[in-house]
């Protein structure tokens, strides 16, 4: 098993150093092999210093993504861990864009040997093995660049914005090297779900969750495709049963996040969730509270958020954060106020709230 696993973290070393070697001149950058004292000293597990035995560091794609030099590593997990961003026992590796990219204490609880962070401290687990993650990251990035180190035409929207089939593309390219990435899948899941392919999503999001069970966000995103395949009458051709099934699901996915959330106030978002799935008075009426007592203000904000939505013309996220706060707020007058007015606005493209 060892001699197995040796060769296979050889040959995604091989397959690395020939991408970066085919990659345009100048759009990636490597250091050198790391000192062989530097490695001890690092702690770092075999499969993850096997990288640093090559390169002491990388930068791709013009510093769109970096794997950072052990020393350089060292610095950005002390700063990072006295910024409260990550905890005792991670490692900060690289950064994708703003991102921190960490080896987690615990890769099995996290869902992956590494873990996005972004600059509040939200976590993702982020790709199942560093090596796999680098490889197709040098992908990525030739799919972006050109010959000329110049982004390629088509990829940006209107607004500036990758545009969907741009980003699907990406995904698509990170998970043919990295199968069980979770948060890829979990990203394709969401364009997925907001381009009604609700199945697909569901399907995207199913296995994401046997490689990361704890992610809360993509338990979350569970209940919203089984919530919307109810919704939809997506599931009406397969009779009560299924349609039952799915509300379940949806409820159960939305408590799991839920479970899984740290802050109050994300918490409290997943509770609503599993508030607007609910058929059962009395599980609603404990949710209401519940709800409430981790965000007293929860129906005023979303009332806000909604004014704001009606005035940017957003009639998908008017909707959802009408259902949110009036699911959690029947009677609050300035919801019910606007009501008509979301119930009137024209049907648009636009992404819903999350």
């Amino acid at each position: 098993m060892s001699r197995r696993r040796d060769r296979a973290r050889e040959a995604l070393l091989d397959r690395i150093e020939d991408r970066l070697v085919d990659a345009p001149i100048g759009l990636h950058q490597s250091g050198p092999a790391a000192c062989v004292e530097a490695l001890a000293a690092s702690g770092l597990d075999e499969d993850i210093a096997a990288l640093w035995r090559v390169w002491d560091g990388l930068d791709l794609g013009n510093g769109e993504a970096q794997i950072l030099s052990l020393a350089a590593s060292a610095e950005a997990t002390a700063t990072a861990m006295e910024d409260g961003r990550i905890a005792a026992g991670d490692r900060v590796i690289g950064h994708y864009g703003r991102a921190d990219l960490i080896v987690p204490a615990d890769p099995w609880e996290a869902g992956g040997e590494v873990v996005l962070v972004e600059d509040d401290g939200q976590r993702a687990p982020y790709a199942s093995s560093l090596l796999r993650l680098v490889l197709g990251l040098v992908a990525e990035m030739q799919l972006l660049y050109d010959d000329e180190g110049e982004y390629r035409e088509g990829l940006f929207d209107e607004f500036g914005e990758l545009s969907e089939r741009a980003e699907r593309r990406l995904l698509r390219r990170r998970l043919d090297f990295d199968t069980d990435a979770p948060f890829p899948r979990f990203r394709l899941a969401q364009l997925l779900r907001r381009a009604g392919e609700l199945r697909g999503a569901r399907d995207e999001l199913e296995q994401v969750l046997r490689c990361a069970p704890e992610f809360a966000w993509a338990h979350f995103e569970l209940g919203r495709t089984a919530l919307e395949l109810v919704e939809a009458g997506a599931l009406a051709g397969d009779g009560p049963r299924a349609e039952a099934e799915a509300r379940r699901c949806a409820s159960e996915s939305f408590a799991a996040a839920a479970e899984r959330a740290e802050d109050p106030g994300l918490r409290a978002l997943f509770l609503a969730w599993e508030l607007r799935a609910c058929e059962q008075p009395a599980r609603a009426e404990a949710l209401r509270r519940a709800v409430l007592e981790l965000d007293p203000g929860f129906a005023s904000v979303r009332e806000a958020g909604l004014r704001e939505a009606v005035a940017d013309g957003e009639r998908a996220r008017a909707r959802e954060l009408l259902a949110l706060g009036l699911a959690v707020a029947p009677r609050q007058l300035g919801l019910l106020e606007l009501r008509a007015v979301v119930e009137a606005m024209p049907e648009g493209d636009e992404e819903a709230a999350s």
